[in-house]
């Protein structure tokens, strides 16, 4: 008897229970039976599957050439061993990528069926790409072809002129004379002396200054009072 499920592993099966499509895993039964050419145990996909003895056949039909030894003990360990053999042999023949595989406890103790489903879609559509199946034998859509563009010069300098205006232009923009944070900023010697360095976010609040203050290089005049004159 298995242990009951709890806490978090509670609400992770009970959400991919919730999502599991009935259908596609008739698909990808169906499949396996049509490319191994036998018949599944029982009605329970799990079941059947568990073992990796049927999945290593799956891979011996597709791999004629490079077949994966498998073993029909009954023990835990070896079947799990089969399902390693499995999921090797696919990513290193098959190129199927990482996130399209599953882990073996996905499979062996039913964590995530979802992703074996998912996993055998991906299989039958790399084994087309490399001219292993007919159009015909392939689950859902064909995996989408490689396409390399030539791009002239031309073409090039337009992309990045859309990308530069997409950006904004803000050249050639200075504080010169510009009332900053109740400061009127005439020179700026910070970095190289370039005004456009002070940032224009930091907002507009006329021209009261501080007079005769110099501020990290900067030299500003203006008065405390926004109604007295500019010292001279």
């Amino acid at each position: 008897m298995s242990a009951p499920v709890r806490g978090l592993d509670k609400d992770l099966a009970a959400k991919a229970a919730a999502k599991y499509d009935p259908v596609r895993e008739a698909e990808a039964r169906a499949w396996i039976e049509q490319i191994t050419g036998e018949k599944f145990a029982s009605d329970d996909f799990h079941e059947s599957l568990k073992d990796g003895v049927l999945l290593c056949k799956l891979v011996n039909a597709l791999l004629p050439s490079t077949p994966i030894k498998f073993n029909t003990s009954k023990m835990p360990f070896k079947q799990m061993e089969n399902i390693n053999h499995f999921l090797t042999a696919i990513a290193t023949h098959l190129a199927v990528p990482q996130h399209d595989a599953f882990m073996t406890v996905d499979l062996y103790e039913a964590k995530n069926m979802n992703q074996v489903v998912d996993c055998l879609f991906s299989i039958s559509r790399h084994a087309a790409a490399k001219g292993l199946l007919d159009d015909a034998q392939v689950l859902g859509p064909k995996l989408a072809e490689k396409r390399e563009m030539d791009w002239s010069d031309e073409q090039l300098s337009a992309g990045r002129n859309v990308i530069g205006l997409q950006m904004g232009f803000a050249g050639g923009a200075s504080q010169a004379g510009m009332g900053v944070g109740r400061r009127q900023v005439v020179d700026s010697a910070v970095g190289t002396g370039d005004t456009s360095a002070v940032s224009q976010q930091m907002g507009f609040t006329g021209g009261a200054n501080a007079s005769g203050v110099t501020y990290g290089g900067r030299r500003e005049i203006g008065a405390h009072d926004p109604g007295r004159a500019p010292a001279e």
